[in-house]
């Protein structure tokens, strides 16, 4: 072989490396641009807002249905329940406790007794008072005859007198005689009504011993409750010192502090809902009795007192109490939940689902009464679907939805998007 022969040689294998390298960068850039192709539609639908063919994708949203139906404007409160008539039953006399008749819980009428002193000290002074009555009336008696004997005995000196048989002088002084006798018959008579004061005083302090409930105005059907007893027997106590606590039960009074912006709507006689904690789900009708005339001027409140009706005895005093006060009342009404209004710079709009097409139809609202978490739609038409409670700030009018249990059907159609959603849903359930 010639050396041109080599060189030739040479060069056909340089050639062909250099093909074979340059074809293996073309494989490389042609398997790179199919992959691109096939992968372009998907990374544009990846987008939020935009498909595979330059339109609007479909937006995965959750649904709720709207509800018709009563709202109300109304504000809660909450307060204590109280006793409207309470009080402490104290003796009037001090002494002893021998007996208590009643207890925790028990029913009482106005006059009642319920508890009893040793009388023995109140006893003995009521004794001594009836016999000093007695010895006031003989000394009134005795007044009485001596004054009736000066009286006959200046009569017949007057009489005497008059016939020049006694002079001046004697008939003077048995007219002195018989003043001194009216006078001593005046000290009798008030010495009796002293006497007879001090028994009256010691019949009563005796009365004392037996301890009653009573209060203004008791009648038959007004009773008072033992809230707590407070002495055992035994005890030695003062006068004025509280052995029992009494409550009544029947109405009951709640006491709340109303903000400022409710005041103005609150006004003695409105009726509110009063509900307690014992027992959940039950109602109570409570009235206003009074409205404190001033508000705080810390806390910007007024002191609401109202009247519940108690006539089973359930509410004790001392409960927690909620109050709801009702301003006003709509009937037949839209209303969504709160969160489904979305706030456009023209107003609110809410988004209603078509389920039939998988598109939304936006529509402009004007909220109202709010309650329970719902707002009320003023004057909107029927809504004749679900509304969209997540994903209002992707959607426009017309665009259409997911949800998020169509997450399966991606998984077998087309990349990009491409393919009938509805052959595919048929291919899944088969």
């Amino acid at each position: 072989m010639t050396d041109t022969e080599a060189g030739r040689g040479r060069k056909g294998v340089a050639l062909l490396n250099f093909a074979w390298r340059h074809k293996i960068s073309s494989l490389i850039v042609l398997f790179l641009l199919v992959l691109t192709a096939t992968r372009l539609p998907g990374l544009f639908s990846s987008r939020p807002g935009f498909s595979a063919f330059g339109g609007k994708e479909p937006v995965y949203v959750e649904l709720s249905e709207p509800y018709f139906g009563t709202m109300r404007n109304l504000s809660r409160y909450y307060g204590s329940l109280t006793a409207e008539n309470s009080f402490s039953l104290a003796p009037k006399v001090g002494g002893e406790i021998l007996e208590i008749y009643r207890d925790i819980g028990d029913r009482l009428v106005s006059g009642e007794v319920v508890a009893r002193l040793d009388d023995e000290e109140y006893v003995l002074a009521a004794e001594r008072a009836k016999l000093n009555v007695s010895l006031s009336e003989a000394q009134l008696a005795e007044a009485e005859a001596n004054h009736r004997l000066a009286e006959n005995e200046r009569k017949r000196l007057e009489n005497l007198r008059g016939k020049g048989m006694v002079s001046q002088s004697e008939y003077e002084a048995a007219e002195n005689r018989q003043l001194q006798a009216l006078a001593r018959l005046d000290v009798a008579r008030s010495q009796l009504d002293a006497a007879l004061n001090a028994q009256a005083d010691a019949e009563l302090r005796l009365s004392y011993t037996r301890v009653a409930a009573s209060w203004p105005g008791g009648k038959d059907s007004d009773f008072r409750y033992v809230g707590s007893r407070l002495v055992d027997s035994g005890t030695l106590v003062t006068a004025n010192t509280p052995i029992m606590e009494l409550v009544s039960l029947d109405p009951l009074l709640v006491i709340v502090e109303v903000l400022e912006r409710d005041y103005p709507r609150i006004a003695p006689g409105m009726e509110a809902a009063v509900s307690a904690e014992a027992f959940p789900g039950e109602g109570f009708k409570g009235k206003v009795l009074r409205v404190a005339p001033v508000l705080s001027a810390d806390t910007r409140q007024a002191r609401v007192e109202l009247e519940v009706a108690n006539p089973g005895l359930k509410l004790k005093p001392g409960m927690f109490a909620e109050v709801v006060f009702v301003f006003e009342k709509k009937e037949n009404v839209w209303a969504v939940s709160q969160d489904v209004p979305f706030r456009r710079q023209d107003g609110y709009v809410v988004f209603v689902a078509d389920p039939a097409t998988r598109t939304v139809e936006e529509r402009a609202v004007t909220l109202g009464l709010t309650e329970g978490g719902r707002v009320e739609l003023v004057g909107t038409p029927p809504i004749k679907g679900p509304v969209v409670v997540l994903g209002q700030h992707l959607l426009s009018d017309g665009q259409e939805y997911r949800l998020p249990g169509d997450s399966a059907l991606e998984n077998v159609m087309p990349a990009g998007g491409g393919g009938n959603p509805a052959a595919v849903r048929g291919r899944i359930s088969s």
